[in-house]
C-alpha cells in the first residue's frame, strides 16, 4: 500500500538569502545639464508613464509619484524579483509600488552626473485585517531601467520595439477568413 503525503507550503514570499542589492553607480554623461535634465524628464514621464511629484531643476532633483507595479496574488513573487524584504512580518501582500528619485549634478559645463534611487514598498495585510506598507531594499532593477532609457536616448541609439515579428522572425500573416471544411465520415 502506497501512502501519499502532501506538504502545505505557505503562499507568501520567503526572503532569498542570496539576493543582494546591486544598485548602479552614478553615470556621468558628456552632455550639458539642461539636455540631460530634459532627457531624464522625458524618460520618466513620456517613456515610462510616471507622474512627477517634485521637480527641482535648480537643485537637480526629480521625485516621481508612487507607481503601482504589481497588485494581486502574484505580488509576493514579483516583489522578490526587484527587492529584498527588510521586515519579517507575516501576512498577505496585496500590492507594491515604487518611487524613483533622480539626482542630477553638473560636473563641468558639458558633463552631468546622474544618480537614480528608488524606494520600494509592499502593502501587507495581516490575519486581523490590519494593513501596513513594508519598506524594501531595491535590487537595482528599476534604477538600471531608468538609467538605461536615459543612456539610450542620449547616445542616439534608442532601441526600436515598434516592429513586432511573428513566429520565426516572419511578419504576422492574417488568418484565412474562410471557415474550415467539415469533416465527412468515411463511407461504410
Amino acid at each position: 500500500m502506497t501512502v501519499l503525503l502532501w506538504v502545505a507550503v505557505p503562499l507568501r514570499a520567503q526572503p532569498q538569502p542570496n539576493q543582494k542589492p546591486s544598485l548602479p553607480d552614478p553615470v556621468k554623461f558628456i552632455n550639458k545639464y539642461d539636455i540631460v535634465w530634459n532627457v531624464v524628464h522625458w524618460a520618466l514621464t513620456e517613456n515610462m508613464g510616471l507622474g512627477i511629484e517634485l521637480e527641482d531643476k535648480r537643485g537637480g532633483r526629480i521625485v516621481t509619484k508612487p507607481y503601482e507595479f504589481i497588485t494581486g496574488s502574484l505580488t509576493a513573487n514579483e516583489v522578490q524579483k526587484v527587492a529584498v524584504r527588510k521586515d519579517t512580518a507575516t501576512g498577505t501582500w496585496l500590492k507594491a509600488h515604487y518611487t524613483a528619485e533622480v539626482l542630477l549634478e553638473p560636473v563641468t559645463n558639458v558633463e552631468t552626473l546622474v544618480t537614480v534611487r528608488t524606494k520600494i514598498e509592499a502593502l501587507s495585510r495581516d490575519m486581523d485585517g490590519t494593513e501596513k506598507w513594508i519598506p524594501m531594499d531595491s535590487l537595482g532593477v528599476f534604477e538600471k531601467n531608468i538609467l538605461g532609457k536615459v543612456s539610450m536616448k542620449l547616445l542616439g541609439s534608442e532601441m526600436q520595439f515598434d516592429k513586432k515579428k511573428g513566429f520565426w522572425e516572419k511578419n504576422p500573416q492574417p488568418v484565412d477568413p474562410r471557415a474550415p471544411k467539415p469533416i465527412t465520415p468515411p463511407p461504410q
